[in-house]
């Protein structure tokens, strides 16, 4: 890769060894304030800080529980869709999944390569993917086995596939057919309150 640093340059062509994590970073809406709260989990053991882009983020260590498979990175508008899986039990998966609003949260994968004698950094994070999360589900194992929750991640050119709202709007429908009255009440239709009972 050429956006490695020259530490990581220099220690792949030594050809001793490789050795890299993966930091997952996942930004969502607070469920009681509404602002934006971050949670950082990398393949690491312990917590640790990593500078990115200028900004110091703490990533909580989730060891060899949580399971990146490997990311293809090519130029394009092509919509990759990624499956994370994690344990469901850590505080940090809790916190992502009740404390905060996971649907549509935004979504970085890096890479950060490591010295394979200290085990630090060699140099900042590559920034392997970046899109939103679409799906959440959860695995609930039976007695004695390992339930997990997996991430269903969508990269950024998904917001390219979405339509563009003018040409979906009830006056822009009727203006190509007066008779059209299939969006009529599609711009109030999340505010009903329906009594049940």
């Amino acid at each position: 890769m050429s956006n490695l640093s020259p530490e990581a340059q220099a220690q792949l062509e030594e050809r001793r060894g490789t050795e890299g994590h993966a930091l997952l970073w996942i930004q969502a809406k607070n469920r009681e304030t509404g602002a934006p709260e971050t949670l950082g989990l990398w393949s690491g053991d312990d917590h640790q800080e990593f500078l990115i882009g200028g900004e110091i983020r703490t990533y909580y260590g989730a060891g060899n529980v949580i399971h990146v498979p490997p990311i293809i990175a090519k130029p394009g508008f092509v919509v990759r869709n990624l499956r994370v899986k994690l344990p469901p039990l850590t505080d940090e998966v809790k916190t992502l999944l009740q404390a905060y609003e996971p649907r549509l949260a935004a979504v970085q994968i890096h890479s950060c390569p490591m010295d394979i004698d200290t085990g630090a950094p060699l140099g900042e994070p590559v920034r392997m993917f970046k899109g939103f999360l679409n799906q959440a589900p959860q695995e609930i194992a039976a007695k004695g086995g390992a339930g997990f929750t997996e991430l269903v991640l969508v990269s950024a050119g998904r917001r390219l596939t979405f339509g563009i709202p003018l040409k979906r709007s009830s006056a822009e429908l009727q203006r190509r057919n007066p008779a059209d009255r299939g969006r009529e009440y599609s711009d109030v239709a999340g505010e009903w309150s329906i009594q049940w009972g």
